[in-house]
């Protein structure tokens, strides 16, 4: 027998049973969570450790993907995505570790998913092609002699935005001042300075070490068939021999050499550094062993930090050791550490930070940590992990097997994080005789290994590094004689070429894909029903299995409000449960909300039906078990009714905190943002939206944040009560509960009592809502790369129909994925058309402006000349079903239920639209173009980015703004 059985294990927690096997001849360990659950997963996983800064495992985790023995075409993991109807397929680096998962509900399915990766990760057709490195990680770039000589890489660029973020410099300075005798010193992603350093050589004999059956880890899960999957494994094992040595990542922690280490990172050029800076302390707490620990400093974690309440951060907020403070584990692999960083500071304030820190942290230890607390995060703990394991929302065996890699990559069970229960459930005993307080002394005020950050603002520090870089590329171009000059742009010239050549047909033959036979029209009903509520308003029930969880909303109706005051709803939904109310100080209320709920929070939603028309609800949602309902209702009744406001120091936190999201998400997501300003200005749904969360939203908070701390702090809190109270009207709450039909009356009863002393006042008339202003716009951000972004309004232009939506298909994985990622070196782009008529183009970290817009430019002429034989219209038809066969959870359905009630989408339109999917031929999609052509015409551009490259292209914009 090629595989032997080690080891058996029920899993009650995950509803499954864990087989642990060894292959034989090489060693290779495989782990089997078996189950009834029909969406099934592969997950193959490699130790990986970095030894610089030249990403060389995160360039191989994207260069395996790019054509393989077996599947040697260009890119078999587009031509996968194209053809499958995964539910989950992607690639990972982490700090020592390369995961490769795919998953899928379709069992031929799973299996081309399995054959494909394996052969890529085992095979890959890198070893005789260096262009692959060249495209995906780095290569020196010259179309011609008179051009620039550049960098260019999808790594390349998608370092250069993921390291310009602060707290990603903040976690790579603490691990590299925690453990500098080991692997996790480095960027195990790359660093852009570092990552041109890397060479073919390096590259094959890095895949040729750690690529080998002897250092694989894999997790099957779900209902497969055994014989067959591990038929495939042994496909690729079988052979290969053993390796003599193993991959040890284990290391002895040292006590660090500096007690506090200092850098600069990157703001805008000409803006202002003061209170901008970072302060961090880090300690190592933990390895693989301590597996009761790893648990109990999670559970801590939320005791220390879980809200503005919880005693430490509420201790350093007190103190204004900074405006934002977050805090808790950080894994980073073989070690695990414990992070406080206080952002929005001041360099000046580090030895205050660790004084406070301190005194917070014996103060706990000596006193004891409130019982209740205690409690309290346990609670919302083991909610969490319960819900997410009956969730189908994210495909559960790839979150298992990354869970399990956390221990079983150390030669530690790969079961202890699957079997959190027992673990809280010692906790909770042991929380009564000091452990929490005695971890705080061993893990954190006691302990020698640890070390201190400080990050200050430094303005345009990215501008003079690509300055330099630019130098320095021409320098080395004007030291280059003719001949190597003209081999330069010979090699950029064959990489163009072989970027911009189609595959043989008969190599993609050879991808494995579906039939038509294998897709079908059906569409899943979910019930929703509905009855009376108040006079005109309603109490909607989706009727879901949930495991004995309650869901439950109440959905305020918004139509007559004015646009002008969804930037104060905004704020209020984020202030709602975060404040004191008339019953509860505000630290009770997040110890009553941790101990009887799994969360209550508010947003906004915008509802628009196929003829234009808006329907906004403030919404204010909660979830128990329903043995605590009465305890939820009790509590979102206190939060809408009785929030108290006058508290600006709080507001201010949140206000702070929400600034601090929000430059997050520049960081990380910013082709989204891009996107969704270019919608605003051409329809008033992405108005609204923007309004609420966009760049409208945010500077809308940094003006509250000026008049919080000046005279004007009273006016803001009068406006805020004056939100609310225009909300608290009889004729405006409606409800949705999720769960079990026979209790939709209790629910819709005890809503009513509880609500029954709001006033009753008739609405207004049906607000009118405006796009903004229609105009260029470009928002200059400290990165060295760009988010570039056009947008219009598809209505009576462009329809959304079966056709569409399989040209959408195609312009993702083939024009866009080819020309902007491909050769222009973005690390992806964004296609986005909706049945409202919202129609967006949108690249991430790209390093090109001018370029990208006239690659969308270009889409209306591919589209005319697009001629696809059978099998690559296939492959976009499966491509196309496949998101809309994506599992999901009870509440998502039940969420979907009450979409699909207010847009006015039926079941019958639905199933029309995947009959439309699966007719659709060539001609159809050819005869787009113009559809196409007349919507980019009227689009309007927004770019986020580099200054530099801002200012360069400066006459594209009508206004330029300074973002962050």
């Amino acid at each position: 027998m090629a595989f032997k059985q080690i080891e058996t294990q029920e899993l009650p927690d995950i509803q499954s049973v864990g087989t642990i096997y060894e292959h034989v001849e090489t060693g290779a360990k495989v782990l089997y969570l078996a189950n009834d659950d029909s969406n099934k997963a592969f997950t193959i996983g490699f130790k990986t450790p970095p030894y610089n800064d030249n990403g060389i495992a995160h360039i191989i985790e994207h260069s395996v993907l790019n054509g393989s023995e077996k599947y040697p075409s260009k890119e078999p993991f587009v031509e996968l995505v194209k053809g499958s109807l995964n539910t989950f397929v992607n690639a990972m680096t982490f700090s020592d570790k390369t995961i490769y998962p795919v998953a899928s509900t379709n069992k031929k399915d799973f299996m081309h998913l399995m054959s494909v990766y394996l052969d890529a990760v085992f095979k890959p057709n890198f070893y005789d092609n260096a262009q692959i490195l060249a495209q995906e990680g780095w290569h020196h770039h010259l179309e011609s002699a008179e051009d620039n000589l550049i960098y260019k890489g999808v790594v390349y660029n998608e370092m250069k935005g993921a390291t310009a973020s602060p707290e990603r410099q903040v976690q790579q300075h603490l691990t590299h001042q925690l453990y500098p005798n080991s692997i996790y010193r480095h960027e195990s992603g790359g660093n852009p300075k570092a990552i041109p350093s890397l060479t073919q050589e390096e590259f094959v004999a890095f895949h040729q070490t750690y690529y080998h059956p002897s250092n694989s880890l894999t997790v099957l899960y779900g209902d497969i068939d055994e014989k067959e999957t591990f038929a495939a494994l042994e496909d690729y094992f079988s052979d290969a021999g053993k390796q003599s040595e193993k991959v040890d990542l284990s290391f002895e922690p040292a006590v660090p050499d500096n007690a506090v280490f200092e850098d600069t990172y990157s703001i805008t050029a000409g803006d202002n550094p003061k209170g901008k800076d970072y302060l961090a302390l880090g300690w190592h707490v933990s390895e693989p062993n301590d597996v009761l620990d790893m648990y109990g400093l999670e559970v801590l974690e939320e005791i220390l930090f879980g809200n503005n309440q919880s005693p430490l951060k509420k201790a350093l907020l007190d103190a204004d050791i900074g405006g934002d403070i977050v805090g808790g584990v950080a894994d980073f692999g073989y070690p695990t550490g414990f992070i406080i960083t206080a952002k929005y500071s001041d360099a000046s304030k580090m030895t205050r930070f660790k004084e406070v820190v301190q005194e917070t942290l014996k103060q706990l230890m000596t006193e004891g940590i409130d019982e209740g607390l205690i409690n309290a995060a346990l609670n919302k703990i083991t909610f969490q992990t319960k819900e997410a394991a009956i969730s189908e929302d994210n495909p559960r065996g790839v979150i298992y097997a990354i869970n399990a890699y956390q221990s079983w990559l150390y030669d530690k069970s790969p079961y202890v994080n699957l079997q959190f229960s027992g673990y809280l459930k010692e906790l909770g005993e042991l929380a009564g005789r000091g452990y929490f307080e005695q971890l705080i002394k061993e893990k954190l005020v006691n302990n020698p290994l640890r070390t201190a950050v400080i990050l200050k603002a430094e303005p345009g520090k990215s501008d003079q590094f690509e300055a330099k870089s630019h130098q320095q590329l021409q320098e080395y171009k004007a030291n280059l004689s003719k001949e190597e000059i003209d081999k330069l742009i010979a090699q950029t010239q064959e990489l163009i070429k072989r970027q911009e050549a189609p595959d043989k047909p008969e190599d993609l033959a050879k991808i494995p894909t579906l039939t038509k036979e294998d897709l079908s029209t059906q569409v899943e009903e979910y019930p929703l029903t509905d009855i009376p509520f108040n006079e005109g308003t309603r109490f909607y029930q989706a009727e879901q299995f949930t495991s004995g969880i309650d869901y439950l909303s109440l959905y305020i109706d918004l139509k007559d409000v004015a646009a002008e005051e969804y930037q104060w709803l905004s704020l209020l939904s984020h202030l709602l449960g975060k404040l004191a109310t008339e019953k509860y100080d505000v630290a009770t209320l997040q110890r009553q909300k941790d101990l009887y709920t799994g969360g209550i929070y508010g947003k906004i939603d915008i509802y628009e039906d196929k003829a234009g028309q808006l329907q906004p609800y403030f919404i204010l949602r909660g979830k128990s078990l329903e043995s605590s309902f009465e305890e939820l209702v009790t509590l979102m009744q206190e939060i809408m009714c009785h929030t108290q406001f006058e508290n600006k120091d709080e507001i201010l936190k949140i206000t702070q905190q929400l600034i601090s999201n929000f430059e997050r998400r520049i960081n990380s997501s910013s082709h989204v943002l891009a996107a969704n300003r270019a919608l605003s200005q051409v329809k008033s749904s992405a108005k609204l939206n923007e309004l609420i969360s966009g760049m409208d939203q945010f500077h809308f908070l940094k003006d509250i944040r000026a008049d919080l701390q000046s005279d004007k702090s009273k006016e803001v809190t009068e406006r805020i009560m004056q939100t609310v109270n225009g909300l608290l009207n009889k004729s405006r709450l409606n409800i949705l509960y999720v769960g079990e039909k026979n209790r939709g009356v209790l629910v819709k009863e005890k809503l009513q009592a509880a609500f029954s002393e709001l006033p009753s006042a008739e609405l207004g008339e049906l607000a009118v809502i405006k796009p903004g202003a229609k105009q260029h716009e470009a928002y200059v951000t400290a990165q060295d790369v760009n988010y570039v972004a056009v947008a219009s309004n598809a209505n009576d232009k462009f329809d959304y129909t079966g056709a569409a939506k399989v040209l959408a298909t195609a312009i993702r994985y083939s024009y866009l994925w080819n020309e902007i990622r491909v050769k222009g070196g973005a690390y992806g782009s964004l296609y986005n058309h909706q049945r409202t008529g919202q129609f967006a183009l949108s690249s991430y970290r790209d390093p090109n402006i001018r370029k990208t817009l006239e690659t969308y430019k270009g889409l209306p002429n591919y589209v005319a000349q697009m001629e696809l034989s059978e099998s690559e219209l296939l492959k976009y038809i499966i491509g196309t079903i496949s998101p809309m066969e994506q599992p999901k959870s009870a509440f998502s359905k039940g969420l979907t239920a009450f979409s699909r009630l207010k847009t006015a989408v039926t079941h019958e339109e639905l199933v029309y639209l995947k009959e439309e999917i699966l007719a659709v031929d060539s001609t159809a999609l050819q005869m787009l173009n113009k559809d196409l052509d007349s919507v980019l015409k009227e689009s309007s551009v927004v770019v986020i980015g580099n200054k530099g490259q801002i200012e360069t292209e400066k006459d594209l914009f009508d206004k330029v703004y300074e973002l962050y």
